[in-house]
C-alpha cells in the first residue's frame, strides 16, 4: 500500500501571477492498494472511476511509461479530505501530484521525485501550484523550451497565514477565463517592479515591506468581483495589519499578518470560514509492506 499526503497551495500569489505560489497544512490523503479492477472510495459520486482526476493521473503517468497490459490496477481511497474543491487552494494540484507518485511506486516507474513533478506540472498546467505543493514552503516556477526551473524559499515563522475559504464553489472556469488577452506596460512594470523583493520578504519576515509589495495589477483586479462579498475583502486590505491576496484563481482568499489571531467582521464570517493555517513542508510519500 501507498500512502501520499498533499498539501494546499495558494498559487498566484498577488505579484507573482502564474509564478509563484505557498503551501500550507491542510492536506489530502489519499492510500493506494493493488487491485483486481479499478475502484475509487471517500471521493464524491461526480468523482467516479470515469472521472477522478487521481486515477486518470495515475493512467496518463502510467501510459507514458509502460502498455497499458503491463499497468497495475489500484484501489484508490481518499483517507482524508482537507482541500475544498474549486476553491483556489490546489485541490486540482493535490490530485494530480498523489495520481503521478502512486503510478512511480507501485508500477515501479523508478522515476525521480523531480520527473515525476514535470510530468505532473504539464497536467496541471500550472507550475506555480504544483511546485508548491511538492516542495512545500514558497515556490517559484517557470518553464523554457519544455524544460521546469523552481526555487524553493523559506519562509519567517514572524508570518502568520489564515485562510478565508467560502461554503460554496467558486466559478473556477470563470475566474481563469475572465482575464484580458493584453496588458498595459504600466501594470507590467508595476508587478515586475515588485516581485523580485517577494523571496527576501517571505524569508526575513519583512511584514512592511510585504503590505507594500504585495498589490497586484495583473489578475486580481479582474478576479474581485467574483469573490463573494468582495467589497467586504478589500477593506480588509486597507487595514495596516493585514495583507490580502485571492489564493490561486479564487474565490477564496490569503490573509498574511504579523499577529497569531485576527478578527473579521461578522458578515464576512457568515460566509466564509476563517482558518489558522502553517507553511507545509510539502507532499510525503509513505511505502507501507
Amino acid at each position: 500500500m501507498i500512502k501520499i499526503k498533499t498539501p494546499a497551495t495558494s498559487a498566484n500569489l498577488s505579484v507573482g501571477f502564474d509564478t509563484i505560489g505557498i503551501a500550507f497544512n491542510k492536506y489530502n490523503i489519499f492510500s493506494f492498494k493493488e487491485n483486481d479492477k479499478y475502484i475509487v472510495k471517500g471521493f464524491r459520486k461526480a468523482f467516479s472511476v470515469d472521472s477522478n482526476l487521481v486515477l486518470e493521473s495515475y493512467l496518463k503517468f502510467s501510459k507514458n511509461n509502460l502498455t497499458e497490459e503491463n499497468i497495475k490496477k489500484v484501489e484508490i481511497t481518499l483517507e482524508e479530505n482537507n482541500i475544498p474543491v474549486s476553491r483556489g487552494l490546489g485541490s486540482s494540484a493535490s490530485c494530480i501530484l498523489a495520481g503521478v507518485f502512486a503510478a512511480n511506486e507501485i508500477n515501479k516507474l523508478n522515476k525521480t521525485f523531480r520527473e515525476c513533478v514535470d510530468f505532473a506540472s504539464d497536467l496541471e498546467g500550472h507550475g506555480d501550484n504544483i511546485y508548491a505543493c511538492a516542495y512545500g514552503f514558497l515556490n517559484a516556477s517557470l518553464k523554457d523550451n519544455g524544460n521546469y526551473i523552481h526555487k524553493l524559499y523559506e519562509v519567517s515563522e514572524n508570518l502568520n497565514f489564515h485562510l478565508l475559504i467560502p461554503s460554496q464553489e467558486g466559478q473556477t472556469k470563470q475566474l481563469r477565463n475572465i482575464l484580458p488577452k493584453k496588458l498595459d506596460y504600466s501594470d507590467a512594470v508595476f508587478n515586475l517592479s515588485r516581485v523580485i523583493f517577494v523571496p527576501d520578504a517571505f524569508k526575513n519576515g519583512d511584514f512592511k515591506i510585504l503590505k507594500i509589495i504585495l498589490k497586484d495589477q495583473l489578475h486580481e483586479k479582474y478576479r474581485y468581483p467574483f469573490i463573494p462579498m468582495h467589497q467586504e475583502i478589500k477593506k480588509l486590505s486597507n487595514r495596516d495589519d493585514l495583507i490580502v491576496c485571492i489564493s490561486g484563481s479564487g474565490p477564496s482568499v490569503l490573509i498574511i499578518s504579523e499577529k497569531t489571531n485576527i478578527d473579521i467582521p461578522k458578515q464576512l464570517q457568515e460566509i466564509y470560514k476563517l482558518v489558522k493555517v502553517n507553511v507545509s513542508k510539502g507532499t510525503q510519500i509513505e511505502v507501507i509492506e
